[in-house]
């Protein structure tokens, strides 16, 4: 076991300590963050209804069985 231990190890890439991002790096990952962001509104406003209507039909047929209950 020592072995497969020692061998796998040896097998992992030495990770350097040096890295390097240049500026449009960074710019690149901002737009990401701000095009997801967007993205997601964009997908919350298209169904809004259906989400709307999923909750109202979740707590309508609560109401529905309370009524039924009486």
């Amino acid at each position: 076991m020592d072995w497969f231990n020692s061998q796998f190890l040896a097998s992992l890439p030495l990770l350097s300590g040096h890295a390097y991002l240049d500026p449009g790096s960074g710019s690149v990952l901002i737009q990401l963050l701000i095009a997801g962001l967007l993205g997601a509104a964009f997908l919350i406003k298209a169904f809004w209804s259906r989400i709307k209507a999923f909750f109202n039909r979740s707590n309508a047929s609560k109401d529905e069985r309370a009524e039924d209950d009486q």
